[in-house]
Protein backbone atom coordinates (compact mmCIF):
# COMPACT_ATOMS: atom_id res chain seq x y z
CA UNK A 1 0.00 0.00 0.00
CA UNK A 2 1.51 3.18 -1.01
CA UNK A 3 1.80 6.12 2.10
CA UNK A 4 0.63 9.64 1.61
CA UNK A 5 2.49 12.46 1.90
CA UNK A 6 1.96 16.12 2.28
CA UNK A 7 3.91 18.42 0.10
CA UNK A 8 6.74 20.02 1.33
CA UNK A 9 7.51 23.48 -0.29
CA UNK A 10 11.24 23.98 -1.45
CA UNK A 11 10.74 27.37 0.54
CA UNK A 12 10.48 25.76 3.33
CA UNK A 13 13.91 23.94 2.83
CA UNK A 14 16.16 26.91 2.02
CA UNK A 15 13.95 29.90 3.33
CA UNK A 16 16.12 31.87 5.23
CA UNK A 17 13.82 31.46 8.62
CA UNK A 18 15.40 28.50 8.44
CA UNK A 19 19.14 28.78 7.51
CA UNK A 20 20.77 29.52 10.09
CA UNK A 21 19.60 25.82 11.61
CA UNK A 22 17.57 24.01 9.32
CA UNK A 23 18.37 20.46 11.13
CA UNK A 24 14.99 20.59 13.63
CA UNK A 25 13.15 20.21 10.69
CA UNK A 26 15.18 17.63 8.97
CA UNK A 27 14.79 15.86 12.13
CA UNK A 28 11.01 16.16 11.57
CA UNK A 29 11.04 14.79 8.51
CA UNK A 30 13.29 12.09 9.23
CA UNK A 31 10.53 11.55 12.05
CA UNK A 32 7.13 12.22 10.59
CA UNK A 33 8.29 12.24 6.10
CA UNK A 34 11.20 10.44 5.55
CA UNK A 35 10.62 10.41 1.77
CA UNK A 36 8.17 13.32 1.25
CA UNK A 37 7.41 15.51 -2.15
CA UNK A 38 8.65 19.08 -2.28
CA UNK A 39 6.25 21.63 -3.09
CA UNK A 40 6.23 23.28 -6.73
CA UNK A 41 9.63 21.60 -8.67
CA UNK A 42 8.21 18.24 -7.55
CA UNK A 43 11.40 17.22 -6.22
CA UNK A 44 11.10 13.77 -3.66
CA UNK A 45 12.88 14.38 -0.56
CA UNK A 46 14.71 11.42 1.06
CA UNK A 47 16.10 12.08 4.59
CA UNK A 48 17.11 9.04 6.73
CA UNK A 49 20.78 7.69 6.41
CA UNK A 50 20.12 4.24 5.56
CA UNK A 51 18.48 5.29 2.63
CA UNK A 52 20.60 8.13 1.40
CA UNK A 53 23.26 5.69 0.94
CA UNK A 54 21.45 3.06 -0.97
CA UNK A 55 20.64 5.54 -3.42
CA UNK A 56 24.12 6.92 -3.81
CA UNK A 57 25.13 2.90 -4.20
CA UNK A 58 22.70 2.06 -6.79
CA UNK A 59 23.49 3.93 -10.45
CA UNK A 60 21.42 1.49 -12.49
CA UNK A 61 17.65 2.73 -10.23
CA UNK A 62 18.96 5.91 -9.39
CA UNK A 63 20.60 7.70 -12.55
CA UNK A 64 22.74 11.23 -12.29
CA UNK A 65 21.47 12.31 -15.09
CA UNK A 66 19.14 14.99 -14.33
CA UNK A 67 19.37 18.12 -16.24
CA UNK A 68 16.04 19.43 -17.05
CA UNK A 69 17.75 20.46 -20.97
CA UNK A 70 19.48 16.97 -21.17
CA UNK A 71 15.90 15.29 -20.80
CA UNK A 72 14.41 17.41 -22.90
CA UNK A 73 16.40 15.96 -25.63
CA UNK A 74 18.74 18.97 -26.06
CA UNK A 75 22.75 18.62 -27.11
CA UNK A 76 24.28 20.24 -23.90
CA UNK A 77 27.78 19.98 -22.86
CA UNK A 78 29.08 17.05 -20.78
CA UNK A 79 29.96 16.98 -16.81
CA UNK A 80 30.93 14.27 -14.79
CA UNK A 81 28.72 15.23 -12.42
CA UNK A 82 25.66 14.51 -14.15
CA UNK A 83 26.60 11.38 -15.79
CA UNK A 84 25.72 7.76 -15.71
CA UNK A 85 28.51 4.68 -16.67
CA UNK A 86 30.05 4.13 -18.85
CA UNK A 87 30.87 7.97 -20.23
CA UNK A 88 30.80 8.46 -16.49
CA UNK A 89 33.41 6.31 -15.69
CA UNK A 90 35.99 7.75 -19.09
CA UNK A 91 35.52 10.85 -17.40
CA UNK A 92 36.27 10.15 -13.70
CA UNK A 93 39.69 7.63 -14.95
CA UNK A 94 41.02 10.69 -16.28
CA UNK A 95 40.15 13.44 -13.67
CA UNK A 96 41.51 10.80 -11.00
CA UNK A 97 44.98 11.60 -12.35
CA UNK A 98 44.92 15.04 -10.09
CA UNK A 99 43.91 13.41 -7.17
CA UNK A 100 46.09 10.15 -6.63
CA UNK A 101 47.90 9.74 -2.95
CA UNK A 102 51.49 10.71 -5.11
CA UNK A 103 49.88 13.85 -6.62
CA UNK A 104 47.95 15.62 -3.54
CA UNK A 105 51.13 14.46 -1.16
CA UNK A 106 53.50 16.58 -4.14
CA UNK A 107 51.21 19.58 -3.11
CA UNK A 108 52.00 19.78 0.50
CA UNK A 109 54.83 22.10 0.57
CA UNK A 110 52.68 24.66 -1.84
CA UNK A 111 49.83 24.18 0.68
CA UNK A 112 52.36 25.06 3.67
CA UNK A 113 53.63 28.12 1.98
CA UNK A 114 49.52 29.60 1.06
CA UNK A 115 48.84 28.47 4.56
CA UNK A 116 51.35 30.82 6.12
CA UNK A 117 50.77 33.75 3.96
CA UNK A 118 47.31 33.77 4.33
CA UNK A 119 46.78 33.22 7.89
CA UNK A 120 49.36 35.53 8.71
CA UNK A 121 47.39 38.27 6.73
CA UNK A 122 44.05 37.34 8.43
CA UNK A 123 45.41 37.28 11.57
CA UNK A 124 46.79 41.19 11.30
CA UNK A 125 43.05 42.33 10.75
CA UNK A 126 41.00 42.89 13.99
CA UNK A 127 38.19 41.49 12.27
CA UNK A 128 37.89 39.43 9.08
CA UNK A 129 35.90 37.31 6.40
CA UNK A 130 37.50 33.74 6.67
CA UNK A 131 35.88 33.30 3.07
CA UNK A 132 37.58 35.77 1.65
CA UNK A 133 40.76 35.66 3.93
CA UNK A 134 41.22 31.97 3.85
CA UNK A 135 38.70 29.34 2.93
CA UNK A 136 38.51 30.18 -0.98
CA UNK A 137 42.02 31.88 -2.04
CA UNK A 138 43.80 29.11 -0.60
CA UNK A 139 41.92 25.61 -2.11
CA UNK A 140 41.67 28.14 -6.15
CA UNK A 141 45.49 28.56 -5.81
CA UNK A 142 46.56 25.18 -4.98
CA UNK A 143 44.56 23.86 -7.77
CA UNK A 144 45.55 26.88 -10.34
CA UNK A 145 49.16 25.67 -9.54
CA UNK A 146 48.28 22.56 -10.27
CA UNK A 147 46.79 23.35 -13.22
CA UNK A 148 49.53 26.13 -14.69
CA UNK A 149 47.41 28.86 -14.00
CA UNK A 150 48.12 32.37 -13.35
CA UNK A 151 47.52 33.42 -9.64
CA UNK A 152 46.51 36.79 -10.95
CA UNK A 153 43.31 35.44 -12.62
CA UNK A 154 42.32 34.62 -9.00
CA UNK A 155 39.58 37.06 -8.90
CA UNK A 156 37.81 36.10 -12.07
CA UNK A 157 37.72 32.18 -11.03
CA UNK A 158 35.84 33.37 -7.79
CA UNK A 159 33.67 35.60 -9.67
CA UNK A 160 32.84 32.73 -11.88
CA UNK A 161 32.61 30.08 -9.24
CA UNK A 162 29.98 31.73 -7.74
CA UNK A 163 27.64 32.58 -10.37
CA UNK A 164 27.93 28.99 -11.34
CA UNK A 165 27.34 27.43 -7.95
CA UNK A 166 24.35 29.67 -7.27
CA UNK A 167 22.69 29.03 -10.67
CA UNK A 168 23.48 25.10 -11.10
CA UNK A 169 20.56 24.23 -8.96
CA UNK A 170 18.35 26.54 -11.14
CA UNK A 171 19.67 25.34 -13.99
CA UNK A 172 19.24 21.59 -13.76
CA UNK A 173 15.88 21.56 -12.78
CA UNK A 174 14.54 23.90 -14.56
CA UNK A 175 16.67 23.89 -17.98
CA UNK A 176 16.93 28.00 -17.95
CA UNK A 177 20.61 29.09 -17.91
CA UNK A 178 20.64 32.35 -19.16
CA UNK A 179 21.77 33.65 -15.74
CA UNK A 180 25.43 31.78 -16.42
CA UNK A 181 25.18 32.76 -20.51
CA UNK A 182 27.82 35.56 -19.96
CA UNK A 183 29.57 33.26 -17.11
CA UNK A 184 30.29 30.42 -19.36
CA UNK A 185 31.26 32.62 -22.30
CA UNK A 186 33.93 34.35 -20.30
CA UNK A 187 35.20 30.95 -18.95
CA UNK A 188 35.12 29.11 -22.51
CA UNK A 189 37.02 31.41 -24.19
CA UNK A 190 39.68 31.93 -21.01
CA UNK A 191 40.15 28.32 -21.16
CA UNK A 192 40.05 27.63 -24.56
CA UNK A 193 42.51 30.14 -25.18
CA UNK A 194 44.83 28.42 -22.33
CA UNK A 195 44.05 24.89 -24.09
CA UNK A 196 45.08 26.07 -27.53
CA UNK A 197 48.70 27.03 -25.91
CA UNK A 198 49.17 23.84 -24.44
CA UNK A 199 48.44 22.08 -27.70
CA UNK A 200 51.39 24.22 -28.98
CA UNK A 201 53.75 24.35 -25.93
CA UNK A 202 53.15 21.29 -23.58
CA UNK A 203 53.74 22.37 -19.84
CA UNK A 204 54.83 20.29 -16.95
CA UNK A 205 51.15 20.44 -15.54
CA UNK A 206 48.01 18.74 -14.88
CA UNK A 207 45.72 20.39 -17.35
CA UNK A 208 49.07 20.17 -20.46
CA UNK A 209 48.70 16.34 -19.52
CA UNK A 210 44.78 15.91 -19.90
CA UNK A 211 45.51 17.93 -23.83
CA UNK A 212 47.94 15.29 -24.93
CA UNK A 213 46.89 12.39 -23.09
CA UNK A 214 46.23 9.92 -25.61
CA UNK A 215 43.06 6.96 -25.02
CA UNK A 216 41.18 4.32 -26.78
CA UNK A 217 39.24 6.67 -28.28
CA UNK A 218 41.71 9.24 -29.03
CA UNK A 219 42.44 12.95 -27.34
CA UNK A 220 40.07 14.25 -24.67
CA UNK A 221 37.35 16.37 -26.87
CA UNK A 222 37.47 20.45 -26.62
CA UNK A 223 34.15 19.75 -24.89
CA UNK A 224 35.28 17.44 -22.01
CA UNK A 225 38.73 20.02 -21.33
CA UNK A 226 36.45 22.83 -20.54
CA UNK A 227 34.73 20.54 -18.38
CA UNK A 228 37.74 19.24 -16.53
CA UNK A 229 38.73 22.93 -16.35
CA UNK A 230 35.13 23.59 -14.80
CA UNK A 231 34.96 20.65 -12.12
CA UNK A 232 38.83 21.82 -10.95
CA UNK A 233 38.39 25.47 -10.84
CA UNK A 234 34.75 25.10 -9.82
CA UNK A 235 33.01 22.36 -8.11
CA UNK A 236 36.60 20.90 -6.98
CA UNK A 237 36.82 24.28 -4.56
CA UNK A 238 33.91 24.83 -2.78
CA UNK A 239 33.86 21.36 -0.98
CA UNK A 240 37.50 22.58 0.35
CA UNK A 241 35.75 26.09 0.98
CA UNK A 242 32.81 25.28 3.01
CA UNK A 243 35.22 22.05 5.11
CA UNK A 244 37.51 24.95 6.16
CA UNK A 245 34.48 27.68 6.38
CA UNK A 246 32.35 25.23 8.38
CA UNK A 247 35.10 24.08 10.54
CA UNK A 248 35.55 27.42 12.12
CA UNK A 249 32.06 28.02 12.54
CA UNK A 250 31.88 24.61 14.69
CA UNK A 251 35.00 25.83 16.53
CA UNK A 252 33.07 29.15 17.55
CA UNK A 253 29.77 27.36 18.76
CA UNK A 254 31.46 24.79 20.29
CA UNK A 255 34.64 26.61 22.27
CA UNK A 256 35.42 23.28 24.56
CA UNK A 257 36.55 21.36 20.91
CA UNK A 258 38.64 24.24 19.62
CA UNK A 259 39.93 24.26 23.26
CA UNK A 260 40.63 20.39 22.73
CA UNK A 261 42.06 20.38 19.72
CA UNK A 262 44.50 23.32 20.36
CA UNK A 263 45.75 21.19 23.11
CA UNK A 264 46.18 18.29 20.86
CA UNK A 265 46.54 18.58 17.20
CA UNK A 266 46.28 14.97 16.33
CA UNK A 267 42.77 15.45 16.55
CA UNK A 268 42.61 17.82 13.71
CA UNK A 269 42.19 14.56 11.46
CA UNK A 270 38.76 13.76 13.35
CA UNK A 271 37.37 16.95 13.92
CA UNK A 272 37.70 17.90 10.38
CA UNK A 273 35.53 14.76 9.89
CA UNK A 274 33.00 15.67 12.21
CA UNK A 275 32.94 19.47 11.00
CA UNK A 276 32.20 17.37 7.41
CA UNK A 277 29.13 15.34 9.41
CA UNK A 278 27.98 18.26 11.59
CA UNK A 279 28.09 20.91 8.86
CA UNK A 280 27.85 19.21 5.38
CA UNK A 281 29.16 22.19 2.66
CA UNK A 282 26.59 20.97 0.60
CA UNK A 283 22.75 20.43 1.85
CA UNK A 284 22.16 17.70 -0.72
CA UNK A 285 22.49 16.15 -4.76
CA UNK A 286 20.00 15.14 -7.15
CA UNK A 287 19.21 11.83 -8.81
CA UNK A 288 16.71 10.44 -11.12
CA UNK A 289 14.59 7.34 -10.79
CA UNK A 290 14.96 5.05 -13.87
CA UNK A 291 11.68 2.96 -12.83
CA UNK A 292 8.79 2.90 -10.12
CA UNK A 293 10.52 2.28 -6.78
CA UNK A 294 9.16 1.98 -3.36
CA UNK A 295 11.16 3.83 -0.36
CA UNK A 296 9.85 3.37 3.28
CA UNK A 297 6.73 2.62 1.89
CA UNK A 298 6.23 5.42 -0.27
CA UNK A 299 6.42 4.72 -3.98
CA UNK A 300 7.76 6.84 -6.35
CA UNK A 301 7.26 7.06 -10.40
CA UNK A 302 9.51 6.19 -12.95
CA UNK A 303 10.99 9.45 -14.17
CA UNK A 304 10.93 11.57 -10.82
CA UNK A 305 14.29 13.31 -9.78
CA UNK A 306 14.81 12.98 -6.20
CA UNK A 307 16.84 15.29 -3.53
CA UNK A 308 19.27 13.01 -1.25
CA UNK A 309 19.82 15.18 1.82
CA UNK A 310 23.12 14.34 3.04
CA UNK A 311 22.69 16.88 5.81
CA UNK A 312 19.95 15.40 6.96
CA UNK A 313 21.69 11.68 6.69
CA UNK A 314 24.63 13.15 8.40
CA UNK A 315 22.22 14.29 11.78
CA UNK A 316 20.25 10.97 11.18
CA UNK A 317 19.88 9.19 14.99
CA UNK A 318 19.83 5.59 13.79
CA UNK A 319 23.28 6.23 11.89
CA UNK A 320 25.24 8.45 14.58
CA UNK A 321 25.44 8.31 18.42
CA UNK A 322 24.68 11.66 19.68
CA UNK A 323 24.28 13.60 16.38
CA UNK A 324 23.50 16.97 17.32
CA UNK A 325 26.55 17.18 19.04
CA UNK A 326 29.99 17.63 17.85
CA UNK A 327 32.30 15.08 18.92
CA UNK A 328 35.65 15.49 17.92
CA UNK A 329 37.22 12.11 18.25
CA UNK A 330 34.23 10.58 16.63
CA UNK A 331 35.34 7.53 15.32
CA UNK A 332 33.89 5.58 12.92
CA UNK A 333 32.65 8.63 11.17
CA UNK A 334 31.12 7.14 8.30
CA UNK A 335 29.56 10.70 6.67
CA UNK A 336 28.18 11.20 3.81
CA UNK A 337 29.26 14.79 2.79
CA UNK A 338 31.54 13.76 0.52
CA UNK A 339 29.18 11.40 -1.48
CA UNK A 340 29.33 7.85 -1.98
CA UNK A 341 29.31 5.28 -4.74
CA UNK A 342 30.59 6.09 -7.85
CA UNK A 343 30.01 9.41 -7.70
CA UNK A 344 32.49 10.02 -4.22
CA UNK A 345 34.01 13.49 -4.45
CA UNK A 346 37.07 12.36 -6.47
CA UNK A 347 39.09 15.95 -4.61
CA UNK A 348 38.03 14.54 -1.41
CA UNK A 349 41.93 13.70 -0.63
CA UNK A 350 43.15 17.19 -1.55
CA UNK A 351 40.28 18.75 0.43
CA UNK A 352 41.53 17.04 3.68
CA UNK A 353 44.87 18.10 3.18
CA UNK A 354 44.22 21.46 2.88
CA UNK A 355 42.03 21.49 5.83
CA UNK A 356 44.27 19.70 7.68
CA UNK A 357 47.00 22.08 7.08
CA UNK A 358 45.21 25.04 7.88
CA UNK A 359 43.71 24.27 10.81
CA UNK A 360 47.23 23.41 11.85
CA UNK A 361 48.83 26.91 10.89
CA UNK A 362 45.73 28.68 12.24
CA UNK A 363 44.62 26.76 15.75
CA UNK A 364 48.36 27.41 17.49
CA UNK A 365 47.39 31.11 16.96
CA UNK A 366 44.41 31.50 18.25
CA UNK A 367 41.73 30.61 21.24
CA UNK A 368 38.46 31.71 20.74
CA UNK A 369 36.41 32.40 17.29
CA UNK A 370 33.27 34.90 17.24
CA UNK A 371 31.02 35.07 14.31
CA UNK A 372 30.43 38.55 13.69
CA UNK A 373 28.28 38.68 10.70
CA UNK A 374 26.48 36.58 8.44
CA UNK A 375 23.32 36.26 6.35
CA UNK A 376 21.54 33.27 6.90
CA UNK A 377 20.45 32.50 3.71
CA UNK A 378 23.42 32.16 3.26
CA UNK A 379 24.30 29.42 4.89
CA UNK A 380 22.75 26.87 3.02
CA UNK A 381 24.19 27.98 -0.04
CA UNK A 382 26.20 24.52 -1.77
CA UNK A 383 29.62 25.20 -0.50
CA UNK A 384 28.82 27.42 2.23
CA UNK A 385 28.05 31.19 2.67
CA UNK A 386 30.30 33.53 0.35
CA UNK A 387 31.54 35.62 3.65
CA UNK A 388 31.23 34.98 7.47
CA UNK A 389 32.75 37.72 8.70
CA UNK A 390 34.72 36.58 12.45
CA UNK A 391 36.82 37.61 15.15
CA UNK A 392 39.52 35.65 16.14
CA UNK A 393 41.08 35.85 19.83
CA UNK A 394 44.83 35.41 19.30
CA UNK A 395 47.55 34.30 21.63
CA UNK A 396 48.76 36.86 23.61
CA UNK A 397 53.01 37.02 22.58
CA UNK A 398 55.00 35.72 24.98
Amino acid sequence: MTQQTQPVGIESLFGSELALNPYPFYEQLRTNSPVTRLGPLGLWAVAKYDDVLAILRDTETFSSNVSARRLAGEDVPPSMLFEDPPMHTRQRNFIAKAFTPRVVEVQRPAIQAYCDKLIDSMLAEEETDVVAALAYPLPVMVIANMMGVADGDLAAFKRWSDDIIENIAPMLLTGDDSALAETNRQFDAYFSQRLDKLRREPEDNLLSELVHVETEDGKLSEAELLMFCRLLLVAGNETTTGLIVNTIRAFSEFPDALTAVRNNLDLVPTASEESLRYYAPFQGTLRRTMKEVEIRGVTIPAGERIFVMLASANRDEEAFDRPNDFVVDRQPNRHVAFGMGIHYCVGAPLARLEADIAMRTLLPRITAIEVEQVEPAALLRPGGPKSLRVRFQRVSPT
